[in-house]
């Protein structure tokens, strides 16, 4: 599987224009390609798909069930006064800049929180071994797959085998899933429920195609936009206009701290959340 980041959505389902494909439309609306039936002013629709295991299904059996988690999460950002922020990076580990980004935290003596591959991982174990104390490891999917398409069991095996290549490199227990491109369905949080896992997605990312020319302004974007609380999208590997991301780290570090914002991972920027009922209404 080639390398794909959050932005990079499966490319089947539209045209060259964005749109929906035409397979796609009717796969949305319910209609078989060959369902459509044009008679003396009658048009006959397919009759629809009766419900099953597939990955809308949120319960993936009919009988009594109750999975390791009876909550799952799913968290863009967090609640909180403190000048926290979470800076993620997910695809890797890859010789394709994971080493880059360590050394740069390291220097900078910043945590932060690697959504891994579990392919990856076990075929690069040597690029993270004795450097991932500070930081924190979360679950990307074995192959990074689009678990949006897939049902129960196979959201559950490409999660499983993840959780199971991270312990066996790492030691570490991972406990936060971000499902690759920010795809989900209904099976995604069941197989999470029944791994014990909580989702994580991002409240900013990265815009690298967009600043790809113009580092300056990337780094102004992320400082200008950030807030308490932010969980921030970046990757250790993929496409080569994510270097203006990768090699602007320092700034952005830096004047993220100038602003009096604290690096923390994940799961500490969760237990900074305000206790519920104690949550400001969006201005």
């Amino acid at each position: 599987m080639g390398v794909s980041g959050e932005e990079d959505a499966p490319q089947a389902r539209h045209d060259a224009a964005g749109r929906p494909t035409r397979r796609r439309v009717f796969k949305t609306l319910g209609i078989a390609a060959g369902g459509l039936a044009v008679g003396a002013g009658t048009v006959a629709a397919a009759p629809r798909e009766k419900s099953g295991p597939g990955p809308n299904m949120s319960v993936p059996v009919a009988a009594a069930w109750t999975p390791a988690h009876g909550h799952v999460d799913v968290t863009w950002s967090v609640d909180t006064a403190e000048k926290l922020i979470a800076l993620t990076f997910d695809d890797g580990p890859m010789p394709k800049w994971t080493p880059m980004v360590l050394d740069v935290l390291d220097a900078e003596r910043v945590p932060a929180t690697f959504f891994m591959v579990g392919e990856r991982l076990v075929r690069n174990a040597r690029l993270v071994h004795g450097r991932m104390d500070r930081h924190e490891i979360g679950n990307h999917t074995w192959a990074h797959a689009d678990l949006a398409e897939l049902d129960h069991q196979g959201a559950r095996a490409q999660i499983h085998r993840a959780h199971a290549a991270i312990k066996a490199v790492t030691g570490k227990e991972a406990r936060h899933l971000r499902p690759p491109f920010g795809r989900m369905a209904g099976a995604t949080l069941s197989a999470a429920g029944e791994l014990g896992y909580d989702i994580t997605i991002w409240s900013i990312k990265m815009l690298e195609k967009t600043y790809e020319h113009n580092p300056p302004a990337l780094v102004d974007y992320i400082l200008t936009n950030t807030r308490p609380g932010h969980i921030v999208l970046a990757h250790d590997t993929g496409r080569d206009d994510r270097l203006v991301a990768l090699r602007n780290l320092v700034p952005m570090i830096r004047g993220l701290r100038a602003k009096g914002f604290e690096f923390v991972t994940v799961s500490e920027l969760m237990a900074a959340s305000r206790p519920a009922g104690t949550r400001q209404d969006p201005a």
